[in-house]
């Protein structure tokens, strides 16, 4: 019944982006539509408390303690990003950058991009999963290149490639999971069927498909070295989807990987899959790492330290066990709104400055205080220190790398996190305090478009503070998905 409603206002909300003609009526209406999302998924955590799954439309949706913490960042971030785009859609409109019909395709393809990721994280049927997430790369691709700049619509054109390139290897692996249970039926098409029979599946064929959905999947999360769409993406989206698709996006592809993951993790002999994990982890980590230190646009050094978390929260799951598993879904959470904030007070530096320049944005403690104070914050939370969650997110993967023996591994991740964070210390010290002769009075735009900035940093502060037995609750119940046999 919920979904049903859901699913019939989405329609309605997209089909009157088409229909209305004010732009503030529609966005409005996206902001509403949003705040509904919230809700249900907040229902369906609840009740979650009760059952450890929920069931629609036979058993086509599935729903439990992994997929509700994508569907909660999902609504929380996609709330935030429309009431951000509020203002910044009436800005551009309001500046002659883009004419009315244009912020009417921006919110129709935002409708469609939340509607795509629901879609991801509460399908059972795999074949639909993979569609769903082949539409995320279509209406993102297109939100990329709306600036209609000869950068943005290069990076829209790199990102559709790559991305899929990627999805049409995970479709293979997806078709070889398939073929390896030798059932005809459509049942088969049902995440849980095969983790229930995963004895019946064929591990040659299965061992092969994983890699495909791997290397095709991981490459949407922005694991390198397949990760050479997303600095170019992530730099010239409309800062609010830059939010989303770092925040939620990224986890999503990592989140499709690991439910296949699950059910190879069951079956005997396919152990030594998990060093799929820790290399591109480590490859991810190790070339994020040494790219940030050489950025000169803010907004590519963020996405750079996208690719980072993704090989910190890819890594743990590698390394596995109960401390790591907690560690990564951890991280995954707290990165989501940390990374989420600093794009959107990236897109309000830009607004104020007009460039992405990182040597041309000095002295925001003056022009910018509030803005500047939530960076702090927000830079804190990304690289991991205390008393964030961040820190012992990384300190949790950190300490099962030891308890495992991976040593090696272990020295990598601490000398990648001190690198990343001596990177970003030298970058926005400087942003923040140098002086500037140009800049040296405070901007009237600073308290413009706050409110969505405060909402996020103020469910950070929750997380950081006030509901950490929540929190750790969700979470062990999550890891029991991932490792059952613990």
């Amino acid at each position: 019944m919920i979904l049903s409603i859901c699913a019939t206002v989405f329609a309605v909300v997209i089909l009157l982006n088409i229909l209305l003609k004010s732009t503030k009526a529609i966005s409005i209406l996206t902001i509403l539509n949003m705040i509904m999302f919230v809700a249900v998924s907040i229902i369906f955590y609840r009740n979650l408390k009760l059952q450890d799954s929920l069931n629609f439309c036979n058993n086509l949706i599935y729903i439990d303690n992994l997929n509700i913490i994508q569907l909660i960042l999902i609504s929380t971030i996609s709330l935030v990003a429309a009431v951000y785009s509020h203002k910044y859609i009436g800005e551009e409109i309001h500046s002659g950058s883009i004419s009315i019909n244009f912020a009417k395709i921006y919110y129709f393809l935002f409708n469609l991009f939340v509607l795509s990721m629901i879609a991801v994280a509460i399908s059972n049927n795999i074949i639909l999963m993979w569609i769903s997430l082949e539409a995320t790369t279509l209406s993102t691709a297109f939100l990329i290149g709306f600036n209609r700049h000869k950068l943005s619509l290069e990076a829209a054109w790199k990102y559709i490639i790559i991305c899929s390139i990627g999805i049409v290897l995970g479709l293979i692996g997806i078709i070889l999971f398939i073929y390896s249970s030798g059932d005809p039926s459509n049942r088969v098409l049902n995440w849980t069927y095969l983790v229930k029979n995963y004895s019946v599946l064929n591990k040659s064929i299965v061992k092969f498909g994983f890699c495909f959905i791997f290397v095709g999947i991981a490459t949407k999360a922005g694991l390198a070295p397949m990760h050479t769409w997303l600095p170019d993406a992530h730099s010239e989206a409309p800062s609010p989807i830059s939010a989303m698709m770092s925040g939620v996006l990224l986890n999503l592809a990592l989140y499709v990987v690991l439910r296949f993951y699950i059910i190879v993790k069951l079956i005997s002999g396919l152990e030594k899959m998990k060093y799929l994990f820790i290399v591109f982890g480590l490859i991810s980590l190790i070339i994020s790492a040494f790219s940030i230190l050489n950025q000169k646009n803010y907004k590519r050094l963020l996405a750079f330290s996208s690719v980072e978390n993704m090989g910190i929260i890819t890594l743990g799951f590698g390394i596995g066990g109960p401390i790591a598993l907690y560690g990564s879904m951890l991280h995954s959470i707290i990165h989501a709104y940390g990374k989420s904030l600093l794009f959107l007070i990236s897109g309000n530096i830009l607004s104020v400055y007009k460039t992405k320049r990182i040597d041309r944005v000095n002295n925001l403690i003056k022009t910018m205080p509030i803005n500047s104070v939530l960076l702090i914050c927000g830079v804190l939370v990304i690289t991991g220190i205390p008393p964030f969650p961040s820190f012992f997110s990384e300190y949790n993967i950190l300490a099962a790398s030891i308890k495992n023996g991976h040593y090696l591994v272990c020295g990598t991740y601490a000398l990648c996190l001190l690198i990343v964070f001596a990177g970003f210390l030298k970058v926005f010290i400087n942003m923040i305090f140098s002086d500037d002769k140009d800049f040296n009075t405070r901007s009237e735009k600073d308290k413009e478009n706050i409110i969505p900035l405060i909402i996020i940093f103020f469910i950070i502060i929750i997380l950081s503070f006030f509901s950490r037995y929540e929190i750790a609750s969700l979470i062990n119940k999550a890891v029991l998905i991932i490792n059952p046999m613990q």
